[in-house]
């Protein structure tokens, strides 16, 4: 019985040294047992290590072992009841149902527990409790320091809570991992096994208390320990005064053992000391060798003289970092006569370069392992059965369906999905209930067909789900109903051998870890479900609950995924992953961002909490400050791992563009080497950059972004490699393509413009203005006739059209009843809107205003806005002397929704009213760019109507105005005056024509704002600035300018225009409300895309340069009569010359007959 140690630093050689003392002892007794203990990821290397030293390759009594191996070896020897173990999985399982039998118990932790990762925290914090032998005794201890003032009072109550449940479900059924090695340690003295053999242990940075208590026991019953610890010589091993130095963790072992062994009177034999001038490790290397010796030491000294084995390397970002380092392994791989074993790669952060990395080795065609366990949160299987119960617990939300179809394992093809989604979306099927049922409702543009194979996608989804939502609508229903249902579910879809085929494809495709991810993810499930069972088999619950569970028990699944090849990268986080007998190092990630990092716990239990602990004398896992230094640990045990080659990489900015700045280790070792020199990757030539075929490609891609800048000669070479190799040709033309893509020039032919369109099309107003404001968005609305997926929701397209049916359908019953619109009584009033709502709403045929209480209270607000315009309406119209004369007037370009005349001394005076549900006002500059059409065209085709209907007589445009269709919110005032307040919010607004008595007609009040036009007047009488009202002669340009507009477009859309150049005006652009702007391609930083700029413009600059081009029109035309009149005059003295001739002709040849 004697403990020894074996000191020496990071290596020295003391592996080996302990190796191949096991294996000499081992060969001169081969009776006595020798057991080697390392941690668990180490087990399978070590023997490998300890069977390829030995001289007959070949181990028969050294057993290479961890902890939790160990106690399974005497357990199996020694017999008794072993209880299960339970794992992390199980834990969490365990913890999710008492938190729910709890929760009215807890104060702090009550609304968090069902908190997606909340469950593992807890579950973390229990397991430290355990580990470092904290129960409720110390608990309550803590609690009494720091009071029931105290947060921390109730958050330890709420854990003691659930640490107390978790105990008690477990007694006598499982134990944890943590409490296996407390059963060990009661166990040891019965092993034969353990008696008298020798034990070392090799690896491990420190000892938790159940461990140590563990390693106690062993002394005293076997023959030997040995421990390797990585020491430097000028530290004292056996003084620990504090943990904030580098050597920490190595000398709390150290003295944590001695300590141990002194109490117990167990010999300490002399430590066996590996220090040498030079560690054997770094013999051949000066550099790496100073870096040892001085790395992270107090007073360190500096390195003179040049040296190539270490270097720091600049790049732009992450990604840059990875595909700099990938490059780098490659070349020492073909220059260097490397072996990619022989190559470690350590990151800072795994969550952040795990995925550059791996896509830059796929670049560069290396073999590598990613050293790290993977979540099965994210495997589609694994999100097919989440999907699957979550769609039944949702009862068929259309989410939670096409959540489900989605996973590609449901077994509908994308374009069915694609399909099914737009039916259901357009309809509003939500509920089994309407899964069930027979749809019979088409969509607009629908077949019959198309229905069939509709129903026959549903009925197949239907029927693999009907026998699990028969389980799973039970009322009364155990853990183990439903999940009997999903496995035979499972079962039924044939999933198992699913998988396996995606498990091949990867394979084929080279995709190993993915392979052994899809291999392993079926048992990872199918064990998770049989511990559903076995854990909580009998215990009721509703499907809501159970999905808790099933995440709780998923998110601590991984798949672990062993070395798939024997050449090849490892690549892995600072404090996981153990590198051996490597030449190269690459080091990624030395920002400060990651170094020293969010070092703080942010837990369940913060710095704070843990200080109130350590006031106590209780130990827990290391805080922040501690882990620095851990850290700093780590760092030095990985950096001295490689005997050639150290590269140390970090970024100028992050994955999300954030300038960040490199880490204190840079600072270091740029102090104790100042002839070296930092190397910006970004300023490497591509000559200089090693090349695969496929990284090749991205140099291709980036000289061709740089618009020629980067196609320099080598650019050119590479280019032309690419060009002769047929295997890259297609590839390359269609990067070429990419690269010179301009807008397409061509539009449509006059010919197809014309079969496409029809020569004779409607001129209606919409379509114009859409012409007006992108002549590719026309083309797309009427030339392919694209349309928007239907949906099954009210939307503010559908409010407008319906409160314009309503407003119609009220029109219509007064017209009818022949009473004046302002003489309307209030309770028929009343009666005509409510009815005119209800039977726009059942005309316009949506029935999702029916369909949940959010959609009928819609109903509710249209009465009242209804109700409101009628008021305002007829307020204005009492204002002056206009009264509605048609309502609903269709004409070839559009519908005017009211006609307003007044009739007065053989004039009739005309007014155009347009309803919006929007905020929409009259602009003359967008006029005068054809963008806004509507009312002047109107007034055009109302003029021409009223001059139909009343022959003899001048009619005159008086106004043109949009109505906003509102209820309006105004602050209520004491003296009362809400209503004006309502009729300025409500005043129309517009263009009013300046003849004659029209403003006097238009409202009889000449003074102040009025609330009936956009008109204000001055104290003298005469038209404010902001007034909206033209001359007569401008009114009728505008309007002729608007029908110029028309005729124009037309002939544009004939001539097949369909260049994608909407217009923009200041901030505002043809884009902004385009349904296609995802679609259309239109991209200003493409060569050829641009913006049509209209230019900063005010009314009277409109109106002067409408004159302009009606006298330029008006010089134009009468050109054009001047050459028609010359062309008939100039025909008519042809036609005289010819009669005379020919007259002349007859008279001659009778003189000869004659």
């Amino acid at each position: 019985m004697s403990l020894q140690f074996i000191f020496g630093p990071s290596g020295s050689g003391k592996s080996y040294y302990l190796y191949q003392h096991v294996i000499q002892e081992s060969m001169l007794h081969p009776e006595q047992n020798y057991i080697v203990l390392v941690p668990e990821q180490f087990t399978m290397q070590t023997q490998k290590d300890l069977v390829t030293m030995h001289p007959r390759h070949g181990i028969m009594n050294i057993d290479i072992l961890s902890f939790a191996r160990l106690a399974y070896r005497v357990f199996e020897e020694t017999g008794g009841e072993m209880l299960p173990v339970l794992d992390d999985e199980g834990k969490n399982l365990i913890l999710r149902k008492i938190a729910g039998d709890y929760e009215d118990e807890l104060c702090v932790l009550k609304g968090n527990m069902k908190k997606l990762g909340y469950i593992s925290e807890v579950k973390s914090v229990i397991s430290e409790f355990t580990q470092y032998d904290i129960g409720e005794e110390e608990l309550e201890r803590v609690m009494e320091t720091v009071g029931k003032d105290s947060r921390l009072y109730y958050k330890l109550k709420d854990i003691g809570i659930l640490y107390r449940g978790f105990t008690e479900y477990l007694e006598k059924k499982y134990i944890t991992k943590e409490e296996l090695l407390d059963v060990l340690s009661r166990t040891v003295k019965q092993s034969e096994m353990l008696r008298n053999s020798t034990v070392v242990l090799d690896g491990f940075t420190g000892f938790t208390p159940i461990q140590n208590r563990l390693l106690l026991e062993l002394l005293l019953h076997c023959r030997k320990i040995m421990v390797t610890v990585t020491m430097d010589e000028r530290e004292n091993p056996y003084v620990y005064r504090h943990p904030y130095q580098l050597f920490a963790l190595s000398k709390h072992m150290v003295t944590t053992l001695a300590a141990l062994a002194a109490n117990n009177r167990i010999e300490i034999e002399e430590p066996v000391l590996r220090y040498e001038p030079c560690v054997y490790r770094f013999r051949d290397n000066a550099a790496l060798a100073f870096l040892e010796k001085n790395l992270f030491r107090y007073g360190a000294k500096t390195f003179e003289g040049e040296q190539d084995a270490i270097g720091i390397h600049a790049a732009r970002n992450p990604r840059e970092e990875a595909l700099a380092a990938a490059g780098a392994i490659r070349r020492l791989v073909r220059k260097e006569g490397m072996r990619f074993r022989e190559i470690g790669v350590i990151v800072s952060n795994m969550d952040v370069y795990g995925d550059y990395l791996k896509r830059a080795f796929e670049l560069y065609e290396i073999p590598v392992f990613m050293d790290h366990k993977r979540n099965v949160l994210l495997n589609s299987f694994v999100e097919y059965i989440r999907s699957l119960l979550n769609m039944a617990e949702q009862n068929f939300t259309y989410e939670s369906v096409f959540r489900f179809l989605r996973t590609n394992l449901a077994g509908f093809t994308l374009g069915e999905v694609d399909e099914l989604e737009n039916y259901v979306l357009g309809l509003g099927i939500k509920g089994y209930k309407r899964w069930q049922e027979k749809w019979v409702r088409l969509l607009k543009g629908m077949h019959a067909e198309d229905l069939d194979r509709m129903n026959h996608l549903r009925v197949l989804l239907v029927e693999k789900a009907d026998p699990l939502m028969f389980v799973l609508k039970q009322r009364r229903k155990t853990v183990k109903d439903i999940t009997l249902a999903v496995y035979e579910f499972m079962v039924r879809e044939n999933l198992q051998v699913r998988l396996k085929q995606q498990e091949e494809e990867f394979q084929a495709m080279g995709e190993l870890a993915l392979a052994k991810e899809y291999a392993q993810v079926y048992r990872v499930v199918v064990e998770l479900f049989d511990k559903f069972v076995e854990l909580l088999g009998d215990e009721k619950v509703g499907l809501e609950e159970y999905c808790k569970l099933l995440d709780a028990g998923l998110e601590e699944a991984r798949v672990g995924v062993i070395p798939p090849s024997l050449d090849q990268v490892v690549a892995g986080d600072v404090e996981r992953t153990r590198l051996k007998d490597i030449r190269a190092l690459f080091f990624l990630g030395a920002n400060d961002t990651h170094l020293p990092g969010a070092l703080l716990r942010t837990g369940l239990l913060s710095e704070r909490d843990r200080e109130h602990f350590q006031k106590e004398k209780l130990a827990l896992a290391p805080g922040g400050k501690e882990r620095a230094y851990i850290q700093k640990f780590y760092l030095y045990a990985n950096l001295t791992k490689p005997s050639e080659r150290l590269e140390i990489y970090y970024s100028k900015v992050s994955s999300e563009g954030k300038s960040i700045r490199p880490s204190y280790l840079i600072q270091d070792i740029r102090r104790m080497y100042p002839l070296l020199e930092v190397r910006d990757e970004e300023e490497k030539p591509l000559v200089k950059r090693e090349l695969t075929e496929k990284m090749g490609v991205e140099y291709l891609i980036r000289g061709l972004r740089s618009s020629g800048n980067g196609m320099d000669d080598v650019w050119k070479e590479l280019y032309s490699w690419y060009k002769r190799n047929e295997k890259w040709q297609e590839k390359v033309e269609s990067l070429l393509a990419a690269g010179y893509y301009r807008r397409p020039m061509d539009g449509l032919t006059e010919v197809a413009a014309k079969k496409l369109y029809g020569e004779g099309f409607e001129d209606s107003i919409t379509r114009m203005e859409r012409f007006a404001v992108c002549a590719f968005a026309h083309f797309l609305t009427y030339g392919l006739n694209l349309k928007e997926r239907q949906q099954y929701e009210f939307q503010a397209v559908d409010l407008g059209n319906v409160c314009h049916s309503a407003l119609e359908k009220y029109s219509g019953k007064v017209e009818a009843s022949g009473v004046d619109w302002t003489l309307v009584p209030e309770d028929i009033r009343k009666q005509y809107i409510e009815e005119s709502v209800e039977e726009a709403i059942t005309d316009y045929g949506n029935a999702v205003l029916y369909s949940s209480a959010r959609d009928e209270y819609m109903i509710v607000r249209m009465k009242r806005m209804l109700e409101r315009t009628v008021w305002a309406l007829t307020r204005q119209l009492e204002a002056g002397d206009f009264r509605p004369s048609a309502y609903e007037i269709r004409f070839a370009s559009g519908k005017i929704d009211r006609i307003d005349t007044c009739a007065k001394e053989e004039k009739v005076y005309v007014k155009v009213v347009d309803y919006k549900t929007g905020s929409k006002a009259f602009d003359v500059v967008s006029l005068y760019h054809g963008l806004q059409l509507q009312l002047m065209v109107y007034m055009d085709a109302a003029v021409k109507i009223q001059e139909q209907q009343h022959p003899g007589q001048e009619v005159v445009p008086a106004g043109v105005f949009y109505y906003r269709i509102q209820d309006p919110l105004v602050e209520k005032k004491k003296e009362g005056g809400e209503e004006e307040e309502i009729l300025k919010e409500l005043k129309p607004d517009g263009l009013v024509c300046l003849k004659d008595e029209v403003l006097g007609h238009l409202d009889h009040q000449k003074s102040g704002e009025s609330l009936v036009v956009p008109i204000k007047y001055n104290k003298n009488g005469s038209l404010a600035r902001t007034s909206k009202a033209v001359p007569e002669e401008e009114f009728r340009l505008m309007m002729e300018h608007a029908a110029k507009k028309v005729r124009e477009a037309h002939l544009g859309i004939l001539k097949g225009r369909t260049e994608a150049a909407p217009y923009r005006k200041g901030q505002e652009t043809g884009c902004d409300y385009c349904r296609y702007r995802h679609i259309c391609g239109f991209d200003v930083k493409i060569p050829g895309y641009h913006y049509r700029d209209i230019g900063k413009m005010n009314k009277e600059e409109a109106v002067a340069a409408m004159k302009a081009e009606a006298e330029e029109d008006r010089r134009a035309e009468a050109g054009t009569e001047r050459k028609t009149e010359a062309k008939k005059e100039y025909g008519a003295e042809e036609a005289s010359e010819q009669r005379e001739g020919t007259g002349q002709r007859t008279e001659n040849s009778k003189e000869g007959e004659a």
